[in-house]
């Protein structure tokens, strides 16, 4: 019935405008084409369907494209870790604790009883390197999946900083007889600013041992965690 009410007045409007020009000569052929242009893109209730079915097309277009890329991606990934592989890199899968004292740094334990306690979320796996402030040196180097809680404990007493590698997809090596290792999916680095301050603390009627408690995760806007940090390159990290 619409589509009927729109052809009558579409014909009462050609009409219309042959009477016009006839007064009023060749001025108005513009105006007849627009007119027929506006009530020809006008339609019946199939036609808005079409309209509706190519909206639809261009959505799973958009998500066909999107799944190609994410498909040319992982290739990508698997075509890299494979060359790493072939260069020697080998990737297992780690448990929590603390990596082998080949991976350049000497482990180092104090007898009191405190502990760094780091929750990892569910966006990364993490190698961490706790740093000893006043020589830079590695004292503790340990590995946590994510999803889960770990300690450090048996700190010696001083003061530290941390390094931190966020990522999927561990792989080492050795060369020159060190291990070294990285992460080869969404790999990051960053030095924390904060200083951990694991000294006794000497109070009138004893002390009190210091620890630290810390939250890290990656998210789809970036690293997420609860200190200041800035990012390092990788071969910063492994220094």
């Amino acid at each position: 019935m619409v589509w009927d009410e729109i052809q009558c007045i579409k014909e009462q409007f050609i009409h219309f405008i042959k009477n016009l020009m006839m007064k009023m000569g060749k001025y108005l052929w513009l105006w007849i084409f627009v007119g027929i242009i506006f009530f020809g893109c006008g339609g019946n209730g199939t036609e808005g369907e079409e309209n509706s079915h190519e909206d639809g097309d261009l959505d799973k277009t958009f998500a066909e494209e999107t799944q190609i890329s994410d498909l040319k991606s992982e290739q990508k990934f698997e075509q890299e870790k494979e060359k790493l592989i072939l260069d020697g890199w080998e990737e297992k899968q780690i448990e929590n604790g603390q990596l082998p004292a080949c991976y350049n740094f000497i482990p180092q334990k104090g007898k009191i009883d405190n502990f760094l306690e780091v929750y990892v979320g569910s966006g990364t796996d993490i190698a961490i390197k706790l740093m000893n402030l006043k020589t830079d040196k590695c004292v503790r180097y340990v590995f946590i999946n994510s999803r889960s809680t770990y300690r450090i404990r048996n700190i010696p007493e001083g003061k530290y900083y941390l390094k931190i590698a966020y990522g999927k997809n561990w792989l080492s090596k050795v060369e020159n007889g060190q291990c070294i290792g990285k992460f080869v999916r969404n790999p990051m680095y960053e030095k924390g600013e904060e200083i951990m301050d694991f000294h006794l603390h000497y109070v009138s009627d004893g002390y009190k041992v210091p620890s630290f408690k810390l939250e890290l995760d990656v998210v789809s806007s970036g690293i997420s965690n609860t200190f200041e940090s800035q990012n390092i390159s990788e071969s910063e990290f492994n220094q």
